[in-house]
């Protein structure tokens, strides 16, 4: 019993790491269409526009790697989680 709960406990953490990964990639995509098309008549919007866009690329470039220690972690807790178990339970 014990380790269907572990099991159903998992596919929640998988699934929602996949849902995760799959709304950044999309919060980019979204970013990118709408920076593109914006058109600023004045200097200081436009300078407020290439910072915001400077701040998101560093942002976006830090996304992967935010990921991959977020899996990491993943991986390091089921791995220890391995020898926790009580037998016969």
């Amino acid at each position: 019993m014990r380790s269907l709960k572990n099991k159903a406990g998992y596919v929640k953490v998988v699934g929602g790491l996949v849902a995760l990964l799959i709304m950044i990639i999309i919060g980019v995509l979204v970013f990118w269409e709408v920076n593109d098309a914006i058109t600023l008549s004045s200097a200081d919007a436009n300078t407020s526009r290439n910072t915001t866009t400077d701040m998101a690329t560093t942002v976006f470039g830090l996304l992967p790697l935010i990921a991959l220690v977020v899996v990491a972690a993943i991986i390091l807790g089921v791995i220890l989680a391995f020898g926790t178990g009580k037998a016969g339970m």
